[in-house]
């Protein structure tokens, strides 16, 4: 399970702990958000299960610990203890975890990990990087699905990324809500409808008898539908060839030009040639700003497809999600509370928990975060759910694991509701001013005062 996909400094510090001795003392580490990225005013949780997997999973190889052995900088804590710690490497925490498509804010864990000090720290740099990325995309392909108002949107970013991180890309943005992404690994592993047209090059391979043959040669070969990308020479020449290509197909896709005045001239070329049913779909750079846009200015478009801005999310390359220890037991095994407290950067002590309120039609209303082992309410609100939920216990999963493709139909259909709950101030995919937080932090964690010098 690759276990050297982590950065050097997290071995660095287990081999300083089991030199010092403190490896096994019990520590709590937390992965959460200082602060949502701009114009954004809600996340949708992915990447959890690839986590779990990870974790259940994570062992260290014979040639890994044989390379960490031969690094100089190393050599000093690369001892027989840790070696043999490397070679027994197993994860016996717990592992607490916010699901794949629910919604998640500014300062809430959305992971909680606990464990050994010396296992829980090696997982900083995986779980990092899955759930920036994952929840990144996920969150970004929500904005679109709100943006085309029920119109299908198509994830088509794999040319755009790492191909080996494009099946979790696709599978982070149709739970999100997109229709199908262009990835043919993220159907076969997570069970995602896979979608694609032609390409500029079928038509231009065609330099014998043009695009009208080619539009016909690619509709023989797919009699029970299809799509055709129109805007190799004309959009608007493409479209009644597309019209008269036959019955099989089904809809044209535009990827330049004017896009309003296309979408228009386009559907008034495919009306008068007697194909109403011939649908039309949008490409070229899209985000959720000219899609907007586009269906504002009654552009007539049945469905969107984006590759760039959900995968690469320009606007917001990155969550900045961190990793902290909140929480370690000292020489006494006592679980003391531990915080930053750098300017700028400080992190929150303490184990945590989220709660969350919902109105009676099941609408978001507020979250609520509290120390984990906070009293009872005297006055218990009913609608308030606890978001993070157990999924690991001493190592163990604690519920079977689903198969890839169940896991991602279970977040795609959470993601739904999530999305329904929203209510419209945190809909609104306007460019302005941040909303007011919808996290209250409890009395009690506000008094936490951590631990140290």
């Amino acid at each position: 399970m690759h276990a050297l996909l982590t950065d050097r400094y997290e071995l660095a510090m287990l081999g300083a702990y089991l030199r010092e001795g403190i490896a096994e003392r019990r520590g709590v580490f937390e992965l959460s958000l200082r602060r949502l990225p701009p114009n954004r005013r809600f996340l949708l949780v992915a990447g959890v299960d690839r986590v779990v997997r990870y974790l259940r999973d994570l062992r260290f190889t014979d040639a890994e610990v044989d390379y960490l052995r031969a690094q100089p900088d190393l050599r000093d804590v690369m001892t027989d203890a840790m070696e043999g710690y490397l070679r027994a490497f197993r994860f016996r925490g717990d592992l607490d975890a916010i699901p794949e498509g629910a919604l998640a804010f500014e300062a809430e864990p959305i992971l909680r990990v606990t464990a050994s000090l010396a296992e829980a720290q090696l997982l900083e740099t995986f779980l990092l990087g899955v759930i920036n990325t994952e929840t990144r995309v996920a969150s970004k392909a929500a904005r679109l699905v709100l943006a085309a108002e029920g119109r299908p949107v198509f994830e088509f970013g794999a040319r755009r990324v790492d191909p080996l991180t494009a099946p979790y890309a696709g599978r982070a943005a149709y739970i999100a809500g997109c229709a199908a992404s262009s990835c043919e690994q993220a159907g076969l592993t997570f069970g995602v409808p896979v979608s694609g047209t032609i390409a500029h090059s079928y038509v231009l391979a065609h330099v014998d008898d043009g695009e009208e043959a080619a539009f016909l040669r690619f509709a023989e070969s797919f009699p029970e539908g299809t799509t055709l990308l129109i805007d190799t020479y004309d959009a608007r020449r493409g479209a009644l060839r597309a019209a008269r290509a036959g019955s099989a197909v089904r809809a044209v896709r535009i990827d330049s030009g004017d896009l309003l005045a296309l979408g228009r001239d386009v559907r008034r070329i495919l009306d008068a040639a007697g194909r109403p049913d011939i649908q039309i779909i949008a490409s070229d750079d899209l985000d959720e700003q000219r899609i907007r846009s586009l269906l504002a200015d009654g552009a007539p478009y049945d469905a969107f497809g984006v590759g760039t801005a959900i995968t690469l999310t320009p606007d917001a390359p990155t969550l900045g999600a961190i990793y902290k220890l909140v929480e370690i037991e000292d020489r006494r095994d006592v679980a003391v509370p531990v915080g930053k407290r750098s300017p700028g950067k400080p992190s929150t002590a303490g184990a945590k928990q989220v709660y969350r309120r919902l109105d009676e039609r099941g609408g978001f209303v507020e979250d609520t975060v509290r120390l984990a082992d906070e009293a009872a309410d005297p006055h218990p609100d009913p609608e308030a759910l606890a978001l993070l939920v157990p999924v690991m216990r001493s190592g163990k999963l604690v519920r079977d694991l689903p198969t890839p493709a169940e896991v991602t139909r279970e977040a795609r259909e959470r993601a739904a509701r999530s999305l329904r709950s929203l209510p419209e101030a945190l809909r609104d995919l306007g460019e302005g001013p941040s909303l007011p937080s919808p996290v209250l932090i409890s009395p009690a964690l506000s008094a936490m005062v951590p631990r140290g010098d």
